[in-house]
């Protein structure tokens, strides 16, 4: 009995360090990635005029059961893989319109959690921060794109990218929305976040999997972005 209980203390003692070093692990991750960015933000060679986007790539943080969040699944598809890919392809679709865009993950796991992601967006002094996901109904049948907000002065921007993204990409126009959700809520730059169709419809499903719809999403989102940007511009003057 003695042994046994030496044993669990032991266990409970090992699996304590490992919390401890793993969330020691992670603030240095953060700190780290902050630091490296935020140089990169305010480095003499940074282009004063140049717009910046932080894109969002829902999920991918660790639960506290110590696996990936990897969002909604359906047909073999993860959530969390497919927005990354839309992630990456906005991001180079908008550096090669002249913005910097950073993204909260690319690969997959983020070291941010929910808040930090839009906080990071104003710790970097960003033009607007989006956030990429999939919907997921009971309801095979439901499909379609809805674009959520969060305080009325981005009510612009995102029916702006429903109206856009809806049309060229052939989704039903769900409408956008408030939701306070907390990329949402805690951003205190513009912020909006995309839920670009339904992976629980089987078609939507099949068109999320194809390559070639998903760079399509993301020349779509970058060529918006870039629209609202010249529009906020022309109204500041």
């Amino acid at each position: 009995m003695a042994r046994s209980k030496v044993s669990k203390k032991l266990m409970r003692r090992s699996r304590f360090r490992r919390r401890i070093t793993f969330l020691a692990i992670l603030f240095v991750v953060i700190a780290l990635l902050t630091v490296v960015i935020f140089r990169h933000r305010i480095s003499p060679t940074f282009v004063k005029d140049r717009p910046v986007a932080v894109i969002d790539a829902g999920h991918g943080a660790f639960t506290s059961l110590g696996v990936i969040d990897v969002g909604t699944s359906h047909y073999g598809l993860n959530e969390a893989d497919i927005v990354l890919d839309i992630a990456l392809r906005t991001q180079k679709h908008l550096e090669s319109r002249g913005w910097v865009a950073v993204t909260t993950r690319d690969g997959d796991w983020t070291p941010f959690n929910l808040a930090q992601r839009s906080t990071f967006a104003g710790a970097l002094k960003a033009d607007v921060f989006i956030s990429l996901h999939l919907n997921s109904h009971t309801s095979r049948r439901a499909h379609g794109l809805i674009v959520f907000y969060w305080r009325p002065e981005d009510k612009s921007l995102a029916e702006l990218l429903q109206k856009r993204l809806s049309e060229r990409l052939s989704l039903r126009d769900r409408g956008t929305n408030t939701a306070p959700f907390s990329v949402l809520v805690w951003s205190p730059v513009p912020a909006v976040l995309i839920e670009l169709g339904f992976l629980s419809n089987r078609r939507e499903a099949m068109r999320l999997s194809n390559p070639q719809f998903r760079e399509k999403a993301a020349i779509a989102i970058a060529e918006v972005l870039c629209e609202w940007y010249s529009k906020t511009q022309r109204q500041r003057k």
